[in-house]
C-alpha cells in the first residue's frame, strides 16, 4: 500500500473518529430526554406538561432508534437514571421540551417554505 492511500486511510479514520464523537454525546443527551419524558408523562401534576412529555417520549424514542444499539441503550439509561435527580429533574425536562419545540418550529418553517413554493 502506498504512503498516500495510508495517510489518506489515516486522515479518513481520524474525520470518522472526531465525527462520531458529536453523536454519541447527542444520542447521550436524546436518551435522557427520553428518560425525563417518560417519568414526567406519569408523574407530571398538570395534564398539558404530561401531554407534552408523552410527545416528548415519542420525539426522543424516535431520535434513538436506529442510533444506538439495545445494549447502548440499557447501558445509557442505566448511567442518565443516576443523573436524572427530584432536584434538577424540572429543569432536564424543561431543556428537553425546548429541543423538541426548536425541531417543530424547523419543520414548520420548512413546510411553509415548502408550500409557498408550489404556489
Amino acid at each position: 500500500m502506498g504512503s498516500r492511500r495510508i495517510v489518506g486511510l489515516a486522515a479518513g479514520l481520524t474525520l470518522a473518529i472526531a465525527a462520531s464523537a458529536p453523536a454519541a454525546a447527542q444520542a447521550t443527551a436524546d436518551v435522557r430526554c427520553l428518560m425525563a419524558s417518560n417519568l414526567f408523562s406519569s408523574a407530571a401534576k398538570d395534564p398539558k406538561a404530561r401531554k407534552l412529555a408523552e410527545a416528548g417520549k415519542y420525539f426522543f424514542l424516535g431520535r434513538v432508534s436506529g442510533r444506538i444499539s439495545e445494549q447502548q441503550l440499557r447501558a445509557q439509561m442505566l448511567a442518565q437514571a443516576k443523573t436524572i435527580t427530584p432536584a434538577n429533574a424540572a429543569n432536564v425536562m424543561q431543556a428537553c421540551a425546548r429541543q423538541m419545540q426548536s425541531g417543530a418550529a424547523m419543520v414548520d418553517r420548512v413546510g411553509k417554505q415548502l408550500a409557498t413554493r408550489k404556489k
